[in-house]
């Protein structure tokens, strides 16, 4: 086999994730992912925190932070990040997959294998978290639980002070570095696909390593993410406005007619240029519902792309902090297959030279 050329990428690079951004997959991935978030956020954080705001409004900071602080909000967050982590981890795979392995056709199929093949580590991800904060507490308590001991345990702690500490600096390291688990922690699993530890410990020295760069990094990242945003952002409008003006100036009283249906009146929210009626009896309501539906579709992919973009910046941040990457091919699964497959065609060979030697043995007793 041929030996492959690695890849470096460097700080130039990170402007890159403006291009990889409009890919139709990422961004339906990018779409799919802010409608679950939205329906859960509606069923779960809805009730208990944006509706006391907007009955009591934003000056009732105690009522607020009270519902926020619910167990139907935090489960309602938890999911809403977890559903941020599995769309980061399968972008992150399709850019790495086009930049690094030279894979230029990547689409759903190979994204769907790589998250079937990679949602476990994604559980024990989540689970090697909550494993190592047990793990800092249980620390804690041996020595703590000591310490209780009257007048002896004053003493053990003034012994052994330095090691609860050291226990301390890293749980404060540690909740640093959860900062970045969601961001730079899936970009890890979409672009290595290793193990849960092994992610979690290439996160560890990720920040360790090149924390500032990838502070400084993704700061400015931020900074070009809103011009680009912006600029996508205008196009869109304009390109909505300009169609409305142009109906209405061609079409006339036939398109005054067409009415978006009530309950898609948050368009003219999305949208201020659409000028066109809502929820008036009478009127051309179909036309206005399937009006609604691009709209929509519209809306989906814009307010995604910024979502889109970040990920894409955060995976050449992380590309760009590292030494090299080689290409994985669709071969070398090829050939691990193969090599699985005549290990253990071997085994089973030598299985029936025992067995055949074995049978030898009591024939000649």
């Amino acid at each position: 086999m041929e030996e492959k050329e690695a890849k470096v990428f460097k700080f130039k690079d990170i402007f890159k994730a403006w291009n990889h951004s409009f890919r139709f997959h990422r961004l339906m991935i990018s779409g799919v992912a802010y409608i679950l978030m939205g329906i859960i956020a509606y069923f779960l954080i809805f009730g208990t925190f944006i509706k006391p705001m907007a009955m009591f409004g934003i000056r009732d900071s105690i009522l607020i932070a009270q519902n926020l602080v619910s167990v139907k909000s935090i489960i309602g967050i938890i999911l809403i990040a977890f559903i941020m982590f599995i769309a980061r981890m399968c972008i992150a795979f399709s850019i790495r997959t086009e930049v690094v392995d030279d894979e230029i056709f990547v689409g759903w199929k190979d994204v769907f294998k790589f998250l079937v093949k990679n949602i476990k580590t994604f559980v024990f991800y989540v689970l090697g978290w909550i494993l190592l904060f047990v793990l800092i507490a249980l620390g804690y308590l041996f020595f703590y639980v000591i310490g209780m001991i009257p007048f002896v345990g004053s003493l053990w702690l003034s012994i052994i002070y330095l090691i609860p500490f050291a226990i301390s600096i890293f749980a404060v390291l540690a909740l640093v570095i959860l900062c970045f688990a969601c961001t730079y922690g899936a970009v890890i699993v979409g672009v290595e696909q290793e193990s849960a530890m092994d992610s979690i410990i290439s996160l560890f020295h990720l920040i360790k390593d090149h924390g500032v760069y990838i502070i400084a990094t993704h700061v400015l990242s931020w900074i070009v993410g809103c011009i680009a945003f912006c600029f996508v952002f205008v196009v869109v409008q304009g390109a909505v406005a300009l169609t409305s003006w142009g109906a209405h100036l061609i079409m006339g009283q036939e398109f005054a007619k067409i009415t978006i249906p009530k309950f898609f009146g948050f368009l003219v929210l999305l949208f201020p240029g659409l000028n066109m009626g809502f929820g008036i009896a009478g009127y051309y309501l179909i036309p206005g519902f399937i009006i609604s539906i691009f709209l929509i579709f519209i809306a989906a992919i814009l307010y995604s792309y910024f979502f889109n973009y970040m990920t894409a910046a955060q995976t050449f941040i992380y590309l760009s902090s590292q030494d090299k990457f080689y290409p994985k091919k669709k071969d070398d699964d090829v050939d691990d297959t193969k090599d699985e497959e005549e290990e253990k065609e071997e085994e089973a060979v030598e299985e029936e030279v025992d067995v055949e030697i074995d049978v030898e043995k009591k024939e000649e007793e």
